[in-house]
């Protein structure tokens, strides 16, 4: 019997515990809410039904939208102990939002009390049609691109958009924490290519639905016309160029402004720079001595729009079999490779610049040489210097203002060290010093 009291008793006891917790987890949780929407104007009123603590409430706060780059004021007005009003206000231009608005662990006058809540709030406004993107150059694939100032009913949009094409709809995706989806924005794809220099009618149709409720109230007829076909209209080296270096910077200039271009040799993609309507790269290595290469250029200009492929061909320089020249290779493992003609006669382990201060890339002829130099810039110098061009040099391993070799520098050779020359190691620097004479062909390439 004794026993069976004690088990009573320690069931009473739980269920006053889970009852107690319930009504922790009420109070915590469970506030009265009303929230108001006028247009980009939302207020919400809190009951927390028990005190809380007023300072630096705001850091609780958290208003969460579901499209990147857009702002919200939100001030808050404590009318007594238990109830905050909050009033939040959208400020993009972007406006009929649906936002989540949460407080987390807010502190109440109780010690072991924290308050937390969230809700939705949909914010409301006629929608408009904020831009068609380039509507006088729109890319001949597409897309084309609709801005509504507000997300739109993605459940029956295509049925208010018509054009004299027909186009696939879709809305605009991005990442942010995972792929994300922008109902304000539309991408129209046409199902057949479009032409070039030519005008199109778009209609959006009266009765178009925003998510927040309200609908376009008149139609809305745009004329689009598309982009022109860039070409290219000048390459270096020329078509049929013959004695073309082995590592030579081509150029080609198109007709248009350029956003992209697509390159290849021997099949290899090559990384390209882009200056308004030119583009120009370096090969990814050192071309072999007297061969035809062949170089596919594909400019895309800035509304998208491709050139057509274009075929640069030329014939590299020829080299004899007792040609010296020098290659220095900048990769992972920096080099100073000694050729003569198709033949390698000495490898010597070489520190380039480093990413701040990079070494020049390209086809030198060696200049003149002296046995040391000291830089007062620097506070270093070094013996055996033999000029690539201006402040470029091959040089042995720094020395200090003792004239001491720099142990931490001689540990760097192979890597990235310099300020822009390339460094030896003293033997080498002697070698190079003494054997390569003067107007020697050098490239430097990474």
């Amino acid at each position: 019997m004794v026993l069976l009291a004690d088990l009573r008793k320690h069931i009473n006891i739980f269920f006053i515990l889970l009852i107690l917790a319930g009504i922790l987890l009420f109070f915590q949780h469970y506030n009265l809410l009303l929230v108001d929407v006028q247009d980009d104007i939302a207020v919400i009123r809190v009951n927390f039904l028990v005190p809380m603590e007023q300072f630096d409430i705001e850091k609780n706060i958290e208003i969460k939208s579901s499209l990147p780059n857009t702002k919200f004021r939100c001030d808050l007005k404590w009318e007594d102990h238990n109830r905050l009003k909050v009033t939040i206000t959208e400020l993009s231009e972007l406006k009929g939002q649906k936002i989540l608005f949460k407080i987390h662990g807010a502190k109440s006058q109780f010690p072991f009390l924290h308050k937390s809540l969230s809700t939705s709030v949909q914010f409301q406004t006629e929608p408009k049609l904020l831009e068609v993107e380039n509507k006088d150059n729109v890319p001949t694939e597409g897309p084309l691109v609709l801005q509504f100032n507000t997300p739109m009913d993605f459940r029956n949009i295509h049925k208010f958009i018509q054009s004299d094409i027909k186009f696939d709809l879709k809305p605009h995706e991005f990442e942010e924490n995972g792929k994300s989806t922008d109902y304000s924005r539309w991408n129209l794809y046409p199902k057949e290519k479009m032409k070039n220099e030519s005008n199109y009618l778009l209609l959006i149709k009266k009765g178009l639905k925003a998510q927040c409720g309200h609908m376009l109230k008149e139609d809305i007829q745009i004329q689009i016309r598309t982009a022109s076909k860039p070409k290219i209209v000048e390459t270096t080296p020329k078509q049929s160029a013959q004695w073309v270096g082995l590592y030579p910077k081509i150029t080609a200039k198109m007709s248009e402004e350029l956003k992209d271009a697509i390159v290849m040799i021997d099949h290899v993609k090559q990384k390209v720079s882009i200056k308004e309507n030119k583009l120009e790269f370096l090969p990814h290595t050192i071309l072999n001595p007297g061969e035809e290469y062949e170089v596919s250029i594909q400019g895309i200009s800035k509304y998208g729009e491709k050139t057509d492929p274009y075929i640069l061909k030329f014939i590299t320089m020829p080299i004899n079999d007792d040609d010296l020249w020098v290659e220095v290779s900048l990769k992972d493992k920096h080099e100073v490779i000694i050729h003569k003609g198709k033949e390698i006669i000495r490898r010597m382990p070489a520190s380039g610049g480093t990413k701040e201060e990079p070494t020049v890339l390209g086809t030198f002829y060696i200049q003149d040489r002296g046995t040391s130099f000291f830089s007062k810039r620097f506070n270093e110098g070094a013996t055996y210097w033999v000029r690539i061009i201006d402040q470029y040099l091959f040089h042995g391993i720094p020395r200090d203002n003792h004239w001491n070799i720099i142990e931490s520098e001689r540990k760097k050779i192979g890597k990235p060290a310099s300020h822009g020359c390339v460094r030896l190691n003293e033997e080498d620097a002697k070698w190079f010093y003494e054997n390569i004479p003067h107007g020697t062909m050098v490239i430097i390439h990474e």
